[in-house]
């Protein structure tokens, strides 16, 4: 069996502490990474590795020399970045393969690693582990006798069901090292182990209870270090050499390195300082790093999760904000609050929320241009369209100002509804839009209306931690035509009479000057009278008539049944009423329902009350049956939405108590009475359940057991 150590990745996330040491080197609790690997080899009955290195090699390899901690070792430089797959081919002496990770820490049972690969005669046995987070890890789907059956990449919440990661720690049989090509950029979780399921292969996961971090920035870093000190019973650890003034208080997991020196009064929870540093009095760090040979003034405040790069110099009475990483060998002046990285960028604040909604940060105008800002770099050499509400206009220039600064050209509406900026981005094809109202800013694919995963995490590491320097000044581009063709659209979708009143109430003002002119082409006459009400969402739209009231759930059968009977099909949100499907069959269309990252584009009347109504009341013209008709027609369905708040360890909830019952990446719970269509929100504390039943009473029976049977087995 060889033992291949990677150990090449830069480490960018962890910088400043890898500006100029590579990553596997970086020490926890004096001890590098890449050393308390090796001493567990040893431990585990090994002699030899070989380290596959590329990021400042020469230093890595200087540092360990031939032997570390009794393992002999070898060296295999990539001459460009080859994957995880392809620098394991090069250094492949064609045995079988155990693959670690040279910059993470654990203390895994290797013999009994190698020892289930074996029995199960797998072609790859991947090492795993539970996390609290799942979205920040690969996570890997196995059945009950741990073969893998699916692989989720950093997902949202609300798409992941398990909560086993995969810890980059491999044994890989000979046969699969020989078929990766040699001298190409390839990945294990991306290529190599995808094709061996696609094709019948047998991978199998193994997981690990014990320690296991993997170093990829600073948290991290810190809840490593935390974590070892109390497999030693150690609420510090403070290393001889070091001088500690009277009146400081050293808690919370804190390390303070050889040859540091920290003056008096001072408070350091949960920190590393490391070796040679030196600080004056009063001063105060919370879950930060200050590197090597660091100079700190008095009374100088850290943030959270700040990062100070060796050889700084910090004047006195300096504040760092949380997030903020400062560059090795930066000077900060006294007296001044560091708001962004050294090398300007945000703070490390930015949160998605449901729907692309920007939370965590306080929309300042300098915060929406540095929002702007980022929207720019994540989503290069697109243009965007921007809308925004009567009350708005101010949000929108900044945040304009931003974007266009970095060169992204803006299309924008002033006083606009959420409809008419999705219409209007889709006729002029950008393929990214931002609405704003009400103190909130929501960022999305136009067509969709959501960002991927994957989106939504570059968006926010542009916001937090990247340079956002302006580059060219791109145009702002007046789309006041296309709210006309949105008018147009909404008008052709109105029939030309009808018989009956309609009447709205919108909390948006401009969506009932909008639909009060689309109307004024009808014809009336006596008959029905409807009143519309458009609440936050699309989703609390209702009409009510004299003896009867149709939710959104029955408006949008309405207008799913209009678009039918032209012989259209329709693309809905999931969690859509299963019936439109029924209906759908039944006319020989087809219901498409997409979710975030899927990238189909939502029919308009599924994202925008004003289509929604105006497809409701062609149906009612189309068919000449008034509103309590239709209704009567409509299954006798009670539609149910309920949003429960649970707690930690949710996905992990899931996919134990409902395995049965998973369609893919959705669980849809049936009873005799009832179905639920389940899915965790994005803060991954909360859980949306969207029913249909026969009654109020069996929707809130099925909501009720699944709240019982997650909330029994919580953890």
């Amino acid at each position: 069996m060889q033992i291949i150590i990677l150990a090449g990745g830069e480490g960018t996330r962890l910088r400043p502490l890898t500006a100029d040491t590579p990553k596997p080197l970086v020490r926890v609790l004096g001890i590098p990474a890449i050393e308390r690997l090796t001493a567990l080899l040893f431990r585990s009955g090994f002699k030899e590795a070989t380290i596959a290195d590329f990021y400042l090699a020469d230093k890595l390899e200087e540092t360990l020399g031939s032997f570390s901690n009794g393992i002999k070792l070898g060296y295999v430089r990539e001459d460009v970045p080859l994957g995880t797959a392809g620098c394991v081919r090069k250094a492949w002496n064609g045995d079988d393969v155990m693959v670690l990770s040279g910059d993470g820490v654990c203390d895994f049972n290797l013999p009994r690693i190698i020892d289930f690969h074996e029995r199960n005669e797998a072609d790859v046995t991947i090492v795993s582990h539970e996390v609290s987070d799942p979205r920040e890890y690969g996570l890997v789907t196995a059945d009950e006798t741990g073969r893998v059956i699916g692989f989720s990449e950093k997902p949202a919440y609300d798409s992941c069901l398990t909560d086993l990661a995969n810890t980059g720690a491999y044994v890989i049989s000979k046969d699969i090292i020989s078929r990766i090509p040699e001298n190409e950029k390839v990945d294990f979780a991306s290529d190599v182990f995808p094709e061996i399921l696609k094709t019948g292969g047998r991978i199998f996961t193994i997981p690990e209870t014990g320690i296991w971090f993997d170093i990829g920035d600073i948290s991290s870093l810190l809840s490593c270090q935390s974590a070892l000190l109390d497999e030693e019973n150690k609420d510090y650890l403070i290393f001889e050499g070091c001088s500690v003034e009277n009146g400081t208080t050293v808690t919370g997991g804190s390390v303070i390195e050889h040859g540091a020196t920290v003056g008096r009064n001072c408070r350091i929870q949960s920190s590393l300082v490391m070796n040679g540093s030196s600080m004056g009095d009063g001063c105060e760090l919370n879950k930060c790093v200050i590197c090597e040979d660091v100079t700190i003034g008095r009374g100088v405040t850290f943030g959270e999760l700040s990062a100070v790069g060796a050889g700084s110099v910090i004047g006195s009475a300096v504040t760092i904000a949380p997030g903020v990483k400062i560059s090795p060998n930066s000077k900060i002046p006294a007296g001044i609050r560091v708001r962004r990285d050294v090398t300007p960028s945000g703070y490390k604040l930015l949160e998605m929320g449901e729907g692309g909604r920007a939370d965590g940060i306080e929309l300042t105008t300098e915060n929406l241009m540095f929002l702007g800002k980022a929207i720019a770099k994540a989503f290069p050499e697109e243009s965007i369209t921007v809308g925004c509400s009567r009350d708005s206009a101010s949000m929108l220039e900044a945040l304009s100002l931003g974007l266009r600064s970095c060169g992204t050209a803006v299309y924008y509406l002033n006083d606009a509804s959420f409809g008419e900026t999705v219409f209007s981005a889709r006729r002029l094809k950008t393929k990214y839009a931002a609405y704003i109202s009400d103190s909130s800013v929501r960022i999305f694919h136009s067509g969709n209306c959501e960002l991927a995963r994957s989106e939504e995490r570059k968006l926010c590491e542009k916001y937090n931690r990247a340079e956002l320097a302006d580059t060219e000044t791109a145009p702002l581009i007046n789309a006041d035509a296309e709210r006309k063709l949105y008018l147009d659209e909404l008008r052709s979708i109105l029939p030309g009479d009808f018989a009956g009143s309609v009447q709205i109430s919108s909390r948006v003002t401009r969506e009932k000057e909008i639909f009060t002119e689309a109307m004024r082409s009808l014809d009336w006459s006596d008959g029905e009278k409807l009143k519309f009400t458009v609440g936050n969402s699309i989703e609390d739209t209702v009409c009510e008539f004299p003896g009867g009231r149709m939710t959104y759930e029955q408006l949008l059968l309405l207008a799913c049944r209009s678009r039918f009977s032209e012989g259209e099909n329709v693309v809905l949100p999931d969690g859509s009423p299963l019936v439109c499907d029924e209906y759908a069959k039944e006319s020989g269309s087809r219901v498409f329902r997409i979710s975030p990252p899927d990238s189909g584009e939502l029919s308009m009347f599924s994202i925008d009350p004003l289509f929604l109504i105006a497809e409701a009341i062609r149906y009612l013209r189309r068919r000449e049956i008034s509103a309590s008709v239709a209704l009567s027609e409509l299954p006798s369905i009670c539609y149910y939405r309920k949003t429960a708040r649970i707690g930690k360890g949710l996905p992990k909830l899931l996919n134990r108590e409902f395995s049965e019952n998973r369609h893919g990446s959705d669980i849809i719970v049936e009873s005799a009475d009832a179905r639920a269509f389940v899915r965790p929100m994005k803060s991954g504390k909360e859980l949306r359940m969207y029913v249909e039943s026969v009654s109020q009473e069996a929707a809130t029976a099925i909501c009720q057991d699944i709240l019982s049977r997650l909330k029994a087995h919580q953890s």
